[in-house]
């Protein structure tokens, strides 16, 4: 009787650097059924014996390293741990990846010099802000004027913009005057600035934290281009920025700009609805603006940011003027209970809430 000799499993051989690799000794199928080893010739159960049954009784004693070198005797030989030169280069990037970014600033020295190179990189900025908390006035503005020549492209950098923010935030207001000294000398700058996606934070940064006066000549700049910057993504923060931390006159003056324009197409601007809601809060003008707005109330109402600034406007005017704007809204107040936004005006109003109540968005909808 015949019978196929089964394959011999192995585990697996763990090879450093290496995908595992399956093995298995196996009688190759060309030789057919393997036939008892009594019914061989002396001769051919001496070979089969050799060749076949040794190598598969050995099999147990062997490695799994030396079972590949015995089954690929052309591979190289395979160290189980990595050899001493890998261990070298391995260690040697590890240091040059780590300690030299981790620790070259940990004083003074590791950054002067090299301030605007380090502020360009996202590692490099975080450390050097870093830095700026545990240093001195005078080691601070020394690493500020690095960036001397630089302002206006460090203000529009990714990376380098936090570096002047913080900059600003730690130095005092006079040793600020460089850099809106450097803003100042092309004046169209200004604006621009103001409408980008990064330099706009710098601009608040020196409106949040500079003195009244080294202010001026920027506000009025910006003042100049409100038109623009009340509806522009970017440039309505600075605005927001000047109703706040401007002068009594600056702030004046920019409400007499908001007083100018048409509250049909503020009320359409996300943006300049919200120079509008701080309006109200810091402008001499904030009464005569709530008054103007009233005939676009129920516009304002359903709009993300301008409903809250009609909210704002009720508060401001005369209680006869606000009664007549409730009654507005109460016209149109099914349309607002279907509004996302229109819906938190409803319910901040006692008399309009109660006409809704037990009222579906969806019903009020197909009213």
């Amino acid at each position: 009787m015949t019978m196929p000799m089964p394959a011999a499993p192995f585990q697996a051989a763990m090879v450093p650097g290496f995908q595992p690799v399956a093995m298995a000794i196996q009688v190759p199928m060309s030789m057919g059924p393997m036939p008892a080893i009594q019914h061989m010739q002396p001769t051919q159960a001496m070979a089969f014996q050799q060749a076949v049954l040794v190598p598969v009784a050995a099999l147990p004693a062997m490695s799994a390293v030396s079972m590949c070198a015995s089954m690929a005797p052309t591979a190289p030989a395979l160290s189980s741990t990595p050899s001493s030169e890998c261990l070298d280069l391995d260690h040697s990037f590890s240091r040059s990846t780590t300690e030299g970014t981790e620790s070259e600033l940990s004083d003074l020295d590791g950054a002067s010099g090299r301030v605007w190179d380090l502020s360009q990189r996202p590692t490099g900025c975080r450390q050097v802000q870093r830095l700026l908390d545990g240093i001195s006035d005078v080691e601070r503005l020394s690493l500020a004027m690095e960036l001397r020549g630089r302002i206006s492209v460090a203000a529009r950098s990714a990376c380098a913009n936090y570096v002047l923010q913080k900059l600003i935030q730690v130095l005092r207001p006079q040793a600020c005057q460089f850099i809106i000294d450097e803003i100042m000398e092309e004046p169209e700058e200004v604006a621009m600035l103001a409408k980008h996606q990064y330099a706009c934070r710098i601009l608040q940064r020196l409106l949040e934290n500079c003195q009244a006066q080294q202010m001026e000549g920027i506000i009025r700049l910006l003042l100049q281009d409100a038109l623009q910057l009340v509806r522009h993504n970017y440039g309505t923060f600075v605005l927001q920025a000047v109703l706040v931390y401007g002068t009594e006159s600056q702030r004046h003056a920019l409400g007499e700009i908001l007083l100018g324009m048409s509250m049909g197409a503020l009320g359409n601007d996300e943006n300049a609805t919200q120079v509008l809601q701080k309006a109200l809060l810091h402008a001499p003008q904030k009464v005569a603006l709530a008054q103007r707005m009233v005939p676009q109330f129920v516009q304002l109402a359903r709009g993300r940011h301008s409903h809250q600034t009609v909210l704002a406007a009720l508060q401001l005017l005369p209680h006869q003027e606000a009664d007549k704007a409730i009654k507005l809204l109460s016209h149109k107040v099914q349309k607002l209970w279907a509004s996302r936004y229109g819906r938190l005006v409803v319910k901040s109003i006692p008399s309009l809430h109660q006409k809704c109540e037990g009222i579906t968005r969806r019903e009020a909808a197909s009213a």
